[in-house]
């Protein structure tokens, strides 16, 4: 029927699926590690927090990732800068922006939220 059983041995996806298999994989990474980033700069943590080191450490990691993902862009036959640019602002940028203005109405939304009861209490 022309599915058939692979053999022991064979590879059952090409060098191009594996590609595109790991693009998205570390796309996920780079999600995760922007939305910490975004969260961290918003709430940034008590005073001699260890959360800004950790920042750094991301940073350097999504950086190396970014690079790799370019890379098998490259490998995909995408050209140098269209690639630069399909990563950087058809991803990078928007991801970091949207979880920026997302933690930013959260803290904005939890500090109305806190401060109305505390008045309350005030006025009792």
């Amino acid at each position: 029927m022309g599915h058939e059983i692979p053999k022991t041995g064979e590879p059952v996806l090409t060098a191009i699926q594996n590609t595109i298999i790991t693009l998205m994989f570390l796309n996920g990474v780079l999600f995760l590690g922007l939305n910490f980033i975004a969260y961290s700069m918003v709430f940034p943590g008590p005073k001699g927090s260890k959360r800004w080191g950790y920042v750094f450490l991301a940073a350097a990691a999504l950086a190396f990732i970014a690079e790799q993902e370019h890379r098998m862009l490259l490998t995909l036959d995408f050209p140098y800068d269209q690639g630069a640019k399909i990563l950087l602002f058809g991803f990078a940028f928007p991801v970091f922006v949207a979880s920026l203005g997302y933690y930013r109405t959260r803290r904005s939304h939890l500090e109305k939220t806190s401060s109305s009861p505390r008045e309350k209490n005030e006025t009792d």
